[in-house]
């Protein structure tokens, strides 16, 4: 274990050890999931008994006069007082149950009504003919539900004995309707519990991450131990990083106690079919992937918390903050108990709710995996996010002396210039993108009616606001330097060359991983896609070839490489090794061609990975990011001039089948190309970029 890594794990166990110290904690931790879940056990259990939702409804019946229950009870078991047949599958089988009881003694049986004792009173009269009064309790729903199905019962014995009548009179020509109900769509239905649970559980984590983080925060400061921690020669980036380990890890013990008292309290008390079906047992899996959810909302939420403590000069002003915290974080959590609040591409981006859906979904059984990938990605990208806030208000000058500030002067645009954004700039940065750019692809798709010209040249605006605007918003208003941010030193000739070069062969190997890709099942382009991309192509064809690389090949090339190989990667490659910079940049290059609209197109994850990969080592040897430009525009201009004319390209003899394998002389034609380029890009003179830390006080307002 390295100096530095034996440093920061020692820190962390300190953090972590102080921490579980505390006698709150201990009682987050451990006690209150003991004393809540037993009692909520047998708060369902009562309501459940006595709402009859384990069952078929039951409702309890007081008859105003005695002996006419057997009556009453004697036209409910007729089978002709039953509801038809597809009334009843359509109430799932289930048919209401009546129980006659006697008024408590001393009480009428209006008063037994009055006081919730009994659902509904009857009471019979015979003159001038038989009938039945059934009266409820307007403000109860129980009641009013068991007069209807009453008066439903009684309507369906009295239609059958009119007609028995008739048929005995002879008169067969009665005109009668017959009713069938039926439904379209698939269930919405989910277990009562699966709405509960994730909402249960993800506040108790949050409870669970609160008191660590204000004591680890403005506790300190208000203990005075703050400022002697940050005058120590241990980095301050690594100093918040144990803080936040620690929160994140009382987070997930308080997660792990909560989940497993939830399931053996429900399993006790008898509640789990509740939860996921009766004829399911312990839903181990869900166990498990619910688990995974609490640990990506714990590194969200204790991120935020961080940074939001972070900013507190005292605990009591840390709590003033956070209930304002807890009761907008409430706001998500009422609204997913509502069924038909569903997980979709555009909930799925909201920070909390997503994570609440989710869980509903897993335990009811209805994930769908384009919306879960998405909601687990932006909330890693939150997480980052609100960890970089964190890091720019951690240890501030004016919060460690106790003197006054405002949220509004932790975000002022700082007097002062930086060589490259800070890592918090990026990470802020990064978050808006992702949900900003998922849900434009999402409303674009809308427009696949449209002409193609209008919505290429809508689809590269969007891109252009979104990858190209964002980050430069975030650079003016930072006053970060456009030179050394976006990498915008001036290539070599070679270099160029290289970078040509590349790009006509790298277009090959990216076909060959596409095939692989659909051999591993990850997606792939059937019959219907096939389809779209034909008839995309044909109007494509009718179109300029000039406005076709103006919108897929010249944007993209110009705005992915300035957002990916220069802003961000100028911001990685001051903190990380030129290797993670490349891979870490890459799988972003990747994540954002696949999340795309409403669909997941996964089959572009290798390629484009692939060609990530390249674009940041070429960006890292040139010290530029205008060879990646010149790459990618050359990489995209040729795919997209064969698509234009591919008929005319099959006249000369020249064409594939679509997924196939490449023939062996096109693979070492391409081959050779991104040999000479890489070659040529290697031997370059790389130009002087940003790839360390300026020296201080600047490189201590990026930590």
């Amino acid at each position: 274990m390295s100096a530095p890594s034996g440093r920061l794990f020692r820190l962390c166990q300190k953090e972590l050890r102080e921490t579980l110290r505390d006698r709150r904690t201990i009682i987050t931790l451990v006690l209150m999931p003991l004393l809540v879940y037993p009692v909520l056990s047998m708060t369902l259990n009562r309501f459940l008994l006595a709402s009859g939702v384990d069952g078929e409804p039951r409702f309890v019946v007081c008859m105003a006069a005695g002996g006419e229950a057997d009556f009453l009870l004697t036209i409910l078991q007729d089978p002709r007082s039953q509801p038809p047949p597809s009334i009843v599958a359509a109430a799932g089988e289930e048919v209401a149950k009546f129980e006659f009881v006697a008024p408590p003694d001393g009480m009428t049986p209006l008063e037994a009504l009055e006081n919730d004792l009994v659902d509904a009173v009857i009471s019979r009269s015979v003159s001038p003919q038989p009938t039945l009064t059934i009266t409820a309790l307007n403000e109860n729903p129980t009641s009013l539900a068991a007069r209807r199905i009453l008066a439903e019962r009684l309507l369906y014995f009295n239609q059958a004995l009119f007609r028995d009548q008739l048929i005995r009179v002879g008169q067969f020509d009665v005109p009668s309707i017959a009713v069938e109900v039926d439904s379209i769509g698939e269930s919405q239905s989910q277990p009562l519990l699966a709405t509960i649970v994730p909402l249960v559980l993800v506040l108790m984590t949050i409870t669970g991450a609160v008191y660590p983080a204000i004591d680890l925060t403005a506790g300190e400061r208000e203990r005075g131990t703050m400022e002697a921690l940050i005058a120590s020669p241990i980095p301050r980036g690594m100093v918040l990083f144990s803080k936040y380990v620690a929160v994140v890890t009382v987070a997930l013990l308080t997660a792990v106690a909560n989940l497993g008292a939830m399931f053996v309290t429900l399993w006790a008390g008898r509640l789990l079919p509740l939860l996921v079906g009766e004829d399911a047992g312990f839903p181990l899996l869900a166990f498990l992937q619910i688990f995974l959810l609490l640990i990506l909302f714990a590194a969200f939420f204790s991120a935020v918390l961080l940074a939001l403590t972070s900013f507190a000069r005292s605990f009591k002003e840390a709590q003033a903050y956070l209930i304002p915290l807890m009761l907008l974080s409430l706001t998500p959590g009422v609204l997913s108990l509502f069924p038909d609040v569903r997980l979709t591409p555009s909930l799925s981006v909201v920070p909390l709710l997503n994570i609440i859906l989710l869980s509903r979904e897993i335990l009811a059984g209805t994930i769908q995996f384009v919306p879960a990938m998405v909601a687990v990605c932006t909330t890693l990208v939150y997480a980052a996010a609100a960890l970089g806030v964190a890091a720019r208000l951690f240890g501030s000058d004016a919060v460690l002396r106790g003197s006054e500030v405002s949220f509004g002067a932790a975000l002022k645009r700082p007097e002062t210039g930086r060589s490259i954004p800070a890592l918090s700039e990026a990470a802020m940065t990064l978050a808006l993108i992702f949900p900003t750019y998922f849900l434009a692809s999402n409303i674009l798709a809308q427009w696949a009616t449209q002409a193609i010209a209008p919505r290429l040249l809508l689809n590269a605006g969007v891109l252009f606001a979104v990858f190209g605007g964002l980050p430069l918003f975030a650079v003016w208003y930072c006053r970060d330097r456009p030179q050394t941010t976006y990498r915008l030193a001036r290539p070599g000739l070679l270099s160029i060359c290289g970078a040509v070069l590349l790009g006509l062969g790298l277009w090959t190997w990216a076909h060959e991983l596409f095939v692989f890709a659909e051999l591993l099942g990850l997606g792939g382009l059937d019959a219907s896609k096939i389809a779209g991309v034909e008839a995309m192509l044909a109007e494509m064809r009718n179109i300029s070839p000039a406005l076709v690389l103006l919108t897929l090949a010249l944007t993209p090339a110009v705005v992915e490489e300035l957002c990916f190989r220069g802003y961000l990667f100028s911001t990685l490659a001051a903190r990380l090794s030129p290797t993670a910079t490349i891979v870490v940049t890459s799988l972003l290059f990747g994540l954002f061609h696949v999340l795309t609209g409403s669909t997941l197109l996964l089959e572009r994850f290798l390629p484009t990975t692939m060609l990530g990969l390249v674009l940041g080592t070429v960006a890292w040897r040139t010290g530029s990011v205008w060879p990646g430009i010149i790459l990618h525009f050359t990489h995209n201009a040729f795919l997209e001039l064969v698509m234009c004319y591919r008929d005319q390209l099959l006249e000369l003899g020249i064409g594939i089948e679509e997924q196939t394998h490449l023939p062996w002389t096109w693979l070492l034609g391409g081959t050779l190309l991104i040999g000479v380029g890489a070659a040529m890009v290697g031997f370059a003179r790389p130009r002087p970029a940003a790839t360390s830390l300026p020296e201080s006080p600047v490189r201590e307002a990026l930590v």
